[in-house]
């Protein structure tokens, strides 16, 4: 039987006892009604997991000590979403799969045609509730990764300063699309994938994403939802990382 699982972010803990405060301690507490002497997992999101024992249990405060520490190995490829600004309950629904597939990151990008468009105090807030998303989908799942959540960009920042050694993958109804197991990802380093939004990317954007090396590839012949073909990607790209033994099962 698993443990419940809580979140720690990796600057707060240390080396014996490890503190959960506010909407973790509140669930532990409150939600779960765990007592001192009862066992729990915390993990940082970044790989690090503890096997811990309570030992203060309060409303806005939990102390665990620290039985256990796991620190599971870097992946040996990482998945990059590039995810075009979507409708707020498809958006959330994608980061949550997101986490469960394994992403590394995921940048929300703003296209010509999206239709969300976000800044200042309501930019901040929609951030702590998306990693906050994130975060539950990776408790459930028991993945010790959370993805990283980076903010906003236009398409032509977030196609900036990638990484050389990458491959660049754009799902695209197009003639000239590959299929995935035709993707050679034995050079990569790190996975970047981009997805547009409702409507698709306009041309002068598939075309800038072109000149950036974005390779456009199938994901069967059927026209997808944006969030729907985002976790469609994740899923079989880490099946091929897998049959081409470049990422553990």
């Amino acid at each position: 039987m698993s443990l419940p699982r809580f979140h720690l972010p990796p600057e707060a803990w240390q080396p014996e006892s490890l503190v959960l405060e506010g909407d973790e301690a509140l669930h532990c507490a409150r939600v779960l009604r765990k007592a001192p002497g009862d066992k729990i997992e915390i993990f940082d999101g970044v790989g690090r997991v503890a096997s811990a024992t309570l030992t203060q249990v309060s409303r806005n405060s939990v102390t665990a000590r620290v039985d256990e520490v796991r620190q599971h190995a870097s992946r040996s490829r990482e998945v990059h979403l590039l995810a075009a600004m979507i409708k707020a309950e498809a958006f959330e629904w994608l980061l949550e799969k997101a986490a469960e597939l394994g992403a590394a990151s995921v940048r929300p990008v703003v296209t010509a045609r999206s239709v969300v468009h976000l800044d200042g105090a309501q930019l901040n807030k929609k951030l702590c509730k998306w990693r906050r998303h994130m975060v539950e989908s990776a408790k459930q799942c028991h993945t010790p990764w959370v993805p990283a959540l980076e903010s906003p960009a236009s398409l032509a920042e977030a196609l900036e300063r990638l990484p050389a050694s990458s491959v660049r993958l754009m799902p695209a109804l197009s003639e000239h699309s590959r299929r995935l197991h035709e993707v050679d990802f034995s050079a990569a380093l790190a996975v970047y994938v981009l997805v547009g939004p409702e409507g698709d990317l306009t041309e002068e954007e598939e075309e800038l994403a072109r000149l950036r090396g974005f390779q456009p590839v199938t994901l069967g012949s059927l026209i997808l939802r944006a969030e729907t073909a985002s976790i469609a990607a994740l899923a079989i790209i880490g099946e091929e990382l897998v049959r081409q033994g470049r990422a553990q099962p």
